[in-house]
């Protein structure tokens, strides 16, 4: 199957598991940690997800967020099934579902939909990314004082909300505006389709970035770690901009 195909299979995986989310009716909560929930939900979208994505592709491994699986392999597909589970729960309608594939160790397609908006992103590596088929790309803001930069507090971390919460005041200072939208997922895909112009977070686990990742870097957009040479796929500890403000960015950051 090729990487175009693998892109088509997750945009049926995500839009099935999708409709199935927007017809949910009560459903059990519990607490993972401080600050973090899942749902049952979450389970059914990611077993829906999983077989979706296996049953068409047996020779393929599986990572997800809440079953966890393959931490390597050839091939394998990374899942977030809600991302924004917070948002979901509560009836926001701003929540995603992120699916990647990973081929030999490298991040090949991206694909994240939320069906509250039914907006879906796309993205093969070396075709470009696409909002409901429409090409997309980063935004040509280059002046900080012009930004929107989404942020996330790393609030479930308390060392990560605390040096968060001590460069937020140089950030707001400098920059247009801030958001938060509590799916990182979808945050990086603003960025990508220039709504907005930098995302920022500190530890993010690979399957909240993984499909953004995609989708960011081939609508033309800069993905780093905050630190001098750290690799932000490897740390969670994401920087991500239209390429253009990115060093102003982490400048502040620092």
């Amino acid at each position: 199957m090729t990487l175009r195909e693998k892109a088509a299979l997750a945009e049926r995986a995500a839009r099935a598991a999708g409709a199935m989310l927007e017809r949910h009716g009560a459903f059990k909560v519990k607490r993972k940690s401080e600050n973090d929930f899942v749902t049952e939900m979450d389970f059914k979208s990611e077993a829906l997800i999983r077989d979706t994505l296996l049953s068409a592709c047996p020779e393929d491994e599986f990572f997800g967020e809440e079953t966890g699986g393959a931490t390597t392999a050839p091939g394998r597909w990374i899942v977030d099934p809600i991302d924004g589970t917070t948002n979901f729960m509560r009836g926001h309608r701003l929540y995603a579902i992120s699916i990647a594939y990973e081929q030999d160790g490298a991040l090949a397609v991206g694909c994240v939909y939320c069906p509250g908006t039914d907006e879906l992103f796309l993205a093969v590596r070396g075709e470009g990314a696409t909002l409901n088929g429409r090409p997309i790309h980063v935004s040509g803001t280059a002046v900080p004082r012009d930004a929107i930069v989404h942020l996330g507090f790393g609030h479930r971390i308390p060392k990560n909300m605390e040096r968060t919460l001590a460069v937020f005041p140089a950030l707001l200072a400098s920059v247009s505006d801030v958001r938060r939208t509590g799916t990182a997922a979808y945050d990086l895909c603003c960025v990508a389709d220039g709504r907005s112009d930098s995302y920022v977070e500190l530890g993010l686990n690979l399957y909240d970035y993984a499909a953004g990742y995609v989708v960011l870097t081939e609508a033309g957009g800069k993905f780093t770690g905050w630190d001098d040479d750290e690799d932000g796929l490897k740390t969670g500890n994401v920087v991500s901009s239209n390429g253009l403000l990115h060093e102003a960015i982490r400048e502040r950051l620092r």
